[in-house]
């Protein structure tokens, strides 16, 4: 998320300055055609700054003002779109957000954000999100990612242990299902990121499936597991995979990744 930092304002507040002090200058030195070129500046600049203020200056100011005084809610991707801008390398995306606020009432808004380019995915339909919702209009939405940091980073170093000994547990359990669990097809409900990558961009997910073994009813499951960046796509909801799962106790279910 991009910040208004002061070397953000000063640099606005210098552009404004030199921009009337060229019109100034102008309007003294041209004669009488100088307050038509000095007027022409200032519509052209003028116009040039209120598109830059609304484009990207004000989607910052209202963002940084709902970190702070913005209601917490919960919110579900729908849709990506790419809104064909790009801010140092990094894509601008539109996300269609189906967002559910503290009543448990759900409605669609949009938003937009920044994409890094080293972690495409990390804006997929299905993911599951924090937001910061306007007390004065609940369509004014922004992405609270001071929730999603604090989740995923509040206690330091003691995480990482927890985390790390989370993955290898559930590495140690989807191997023992892949080795002499049965083999079905599924199809994926619900994607959400778990806010963790792994060896690289390979995102660590829960997917909410519906498996359909060959000679037996279908049944709901969860599963979590590490996929690479490359195949995100592939594990969309709506999408149809593989998995292992147990025969004795279907809440056992790993990823096949073959």
């Amino acid at each position: 998320m991009l910040k208004m930092n002061a070397g953000a304002w000063i640099g606005i507040i210098g552009g404004v300055i030199g921009l009337l002090v060229g019109v100034g200058a102008v309007v003294a030195t041209a004669g009488s055609t100088g307050i038509y070129i000095g007027l022409g500046m200032l519509a052209l600049f003028g116009g040039m700054f209120y598109l830059f203020y609304r484009l990207f200056f004000k989607p910052m100011i209202n963002a940084s003002r709902l970190q702070k005084t913005g209601l917490p809610g919960k919110a579900k991707i729908l849709e990506v779109r790419d809104t064909g801008v790009t801010i140092n390398n990094n894509p601008q995306v539109k996300l269609i957000l189906e967002v559910k606020n503290s009543l448990g009432q759900k409605y669609t808004i949009e938003t937009r954000v920044l994409v890094s380019r080293i972690n495409p995915g990390a804006y997929v339909p299905g993911m599951e999100l924090p937001v910061k919702i306007d007390p004065k209009n609940e369509m004014n939405v922004v992405i609270d990612f001071g929730s999603a940091q604090q989740t995923n980073t509040t206690a330091g170093q003691p995480n990482e242990i927890s985390l790390k000994a989370e993955l290898e547990q559930m590495q140690k359990d989807n191997e023992t299902i892949t080795a002499s669990g049965r083999e079905a097809r599924a199809i994926v409900k619900k994607y959400t990121w778990l806010g963790v990558n792994v060896n690289g961009n390979n995102p660590y997910v829960e997917l909410e499936v519906e498996v359909l073994p060959n000679n037996s009813v279908s049944f709901s499951g969860k599963t979590k597991g590490v996929i690479a960046e490359t195949s995100v796509n592939k594990y969309q909801p709506g999408n149809e995979i593989f998995v292992k799962y147990d025969y004795y106790d279907n809440s056992k279910i790993a990823i096949h990744h073959s």
